[in-house]
């Protein structure tokens, strides 16, 4: 994949929090790819939790997607309002080329919506570059157009790897207890298993419990939990 503007380029590899200036992390595409890994795994598993944040993610993806199409149309409205003219879109003379080797359908449309993105922003620095958009416009339009993506890397921040289950949520054993402290009540249909993520891995038989999460991990280490997602045949990069 090729992406040719810095807004999109950033988010490829994020940002890691500054504790000293207070400059809190991005999650970037590389991030998001593991840890989306990590939760397709866990939901096959039968963790209830994977499976609610599954159904988080497509839900955000598909209105990230729908804000970044409205707000392209709306720039294109600009662009092809200009008399008697045919406005091609800038491009970068330095682009990056992002090797794609996930290993989820969740961690590909993520990359999909950043293509879309980056598409966005050369529409808006075309429209500022030709006189279409004045600075304020542009700034705010290019302050928005990231907005989306973010918040969707971020989305997976609030789920903890317990290696639950559904039957330990059903049950109250000690680390569902720990599970719904940590994240809430479970929807019935999502306890129930009736309502699962469009690209949710199928349920695999158990023969023995899950590996259990440590007990004194930190839930708050997200660099931890999302590098224990990725595979020892680095099908997953950073």
């Amino acid at each position: 994949m090729t992406i040719q503007t810095r807004v999109a380029q950033r988010l490829i590899h994020g940002r890691r929090a500054d504790p000293v200036s207070g400059t809190p992390a991005i999650v970037g595409l590389y991030r998001y790819a593991a840890m989306t890994r990590q939760l397709w795994t866990a939901a096959g598993n039968d963790d209830p939790y994977a499976d609610w944040w599954l159904l988080r993610v497509e839900q955000e993806t598909d209105a990230v997607r729908e804000q970044i199409q409205r707000l392209r149309q709306h720039i294109d409205r600009f662009l092809e309002g200009a008399p008697a003219m045919d406005i091609t879109l800038a491009h970068s003379l330095e682009p990056a080329v992002v090797e794609l080797t996930f290993g989820t359908p969740y961690a590909y449309q993520g990359a999909y919506l950043l293509a879309d993105l980056d598409e966005l922003v050369l529409a808006i620095m075309t429209g500022r570059f030709v006189g279409l958009l004045d600075r304020e416009t542009f700034e705010r339009h290019l302050e928005e157009s990231g907005r989306g993506v973010r918040r969707l890397f971020a989305t997976i921040q609030g789920y903890r790897h317990l290696a639950v289950t559904r039957d330990d949520v059903r049950q109250a054993t000690q680390k569902g207890q720990r599970a719904i402290e940590l994240m809430g009540e479970l929807p019935d249909e999502i306890l129930s298993g009736e309502l699962r993520a469009a690209h949710a891995p199928p349920l695999r038989v158990q023969t023995d419990h899950p590996e259990t999460a440590p007990e004194n991990a930190d839930p708050e280490d997200k660099d931890t939990a999302a590098a224990a997602a990725e595979k020892p045949d680095g099908s997953e990069q950073d």
